[in-house]
């Protein structure tokens, strides 16, 4: 059994120490979205001079980068619960800020394909060290709105890196692009070794030995809650990644616009319906949750499920302004399953266990989605080229509304668990540690 770690003294959210905090996590996970979504905007320059096709593209994007963050994320994860979050998600920041501009260098299919496996190998530290540091730093009433703040990186990051990733590939070049965009994380990375607490790591009870990493993956298993979440996550991240990797070249293969164009509009849509849906997903699950725990994924599967119809309408839309509008609504929706799940799975695991937790959860979704959703979705354009032509991809886009669907379902009966789980985890707590 997995031991539960000792009570701690909590930092307003919104205290001077805790804003600071929370703005330099959040300015960590801006940079890793930013870093993460930029070759999505300047696929087809790539795919011109390197003479890819969109399985490669999918492959390069999706199956490297998911297998190096998926296994990189489970041991930097135990490192930031046994020593220090705070030099993880430095170190790590740092790592790919470099690896990022190291991609402007690629020559061939096998150097970009090495670039963007660092890149994924670095990013994979940030998001478990800072959902552990948020947890054991702010108290559980805040959790959800404070990691739905941290998860507007993901929003405000894709926005920039589409963005300015699109206005610098028309303006210089995609080499450019890599380049002006990977280094300055260097300097965020010196930040934030100064800003955030030395003492973020999990601090067991008296008596308890650190648990092992097969214990800590029976017991989170065991959650019948967990199980269900680690499934929807995954399933929707088939639909996430696919869109992250194929959307920019959808508007401009389906709808004829500029890489420029793309990534501004993708960049405002994706940014103000993922801000929007990320925070109110947090919010909801605050405010909905004190009345009942279930809707900390009644939230999400809500929104997974009103998010099929939107998706297909999104691929399917005749002009561009329509389909920009439903993709905003598609990125609100989506988005707002982050930060109640990983809330979720932050109460029901033990301290000591907290950023492995994450981790677990990024492994699934990840290698699941970041592999199945941009290869299979690249795969499908191939095969339905023939017959579509440039409208390949708008066809094979479709597919996604099945995983969201499927999504949907494991949301709802993970609710229906977590209540339950919940419950039993206070009474272990309590237990363990005496009120």
């Amino acid at each position: 059994m997995c031991g539960l770690g000792t009570k701690r003294l909590k930092i307003k959210p919104f205290s001077g120490r805790g804003l600071a905090i929370v703005i330099v996590l959040l300015l960590v996970n801006i940079l890793n979205f930013v870093d993460r979504q930029l070759p999505f905007i300047l696929i087809d320059a790539i795919r011109t001079e390197l003479h890819l096709n969109d399985t490669e593209i999918g492959l390069m994007a999706g199956v490297s980068f998911a297998v190096v963050y998926s296994f990189a994320a489970l041991g930097l994860a135990w490192a930031a619960d046994r020593f220090s979050a705070r030099w993880v998600i430095g170190l790590s920041l740092a790592f790919w800020s470099v690896m990022t501009a190291a991609g402007g260098l690629a020559q061939n299919f096998f150097h970009l394909l090495l670039a963007r496996a660092g890149v994924a190998a670095g990013e994979a530290g940030s998001t478990p060290a800072a959902h552990a540091m948020i947890a054991r730093l702010f108290p559980d009433s805040r959790r959800a709105l404070v990691l739905a703040i941290f998860s507007l990186g993901v929003p405000i990051g894709g926005t920039i890196g589409l963005a300015l990733g699109g206005w610098i590939n028309d303006a210089w070049g995609w080499r450019e692009a890599f380049f002006f965009v990977g280094l300055p994380g260097v300097i965020v990375a010196i930040l934030s070794l100064i800003v955030l607490p030395r003492g973020a790591s999990s601090e067991p009870t008296v008596g308890v030995a650190r648990t092992s990493y097969l214990s800590a993956m029976k017991f989170l298993f065991g959650l019948k809650s967990f199980r269900h979440m680690a499934a929807a996550s995954s399933l929707f991240a088939i639909g996430s990644y696919a869109m992250n990797v194929f959307a920019p070249a959808f508007l401009m293969r389906t709808h004829g616009m500029t890489s420029a164009e793309a990534g501004l509009g993708l960049g405002l849509v994706s940014g103000i319906g993922g801000l929007v849906g990320t925070f109110a997903g947090g919010m909801l699950a605050d405010v909905l949750g004190k009345r009942d725990t279930r809707w900390r994924q009644w939230v999400p599967a809500i929104a997974m499920a009103v998010c099929v119809p939107v998706a297909l309408g999104a691929w399917l839309a005749p002009d561009a302004l329509v389909s920009m509008i439903l993709l905003a609504l598609v990125y609100m929706l989506g988005l707002m399953y982050f930060a109640p799940t990983f809330s979720a799975a932050q109460s029901l695991a033990p301290d000591e266990i907290r950023a492995t937790a994450s981790a677990v959860l990024l492994f699934c979704l990840t290698i699941v989605g970041s592999s199945a959703g941009p290869y299979v979705i690249g795969w499908a354009s191939d095969y339905l080229t023939p017959r579509f032509g440039h409208l390949s991809l708008r066809y094979a886009m479709c597919l996604l509304a099945v995983t969201m669907a499927w999504s949907a379902l494991h949301f709802f009966l993970a609710a229906r668990a977590l209540k339950e789980d919940l419950a039993a985890q206070q009474l272990e707590r309590d237990r363990v540690v005496p009120a």
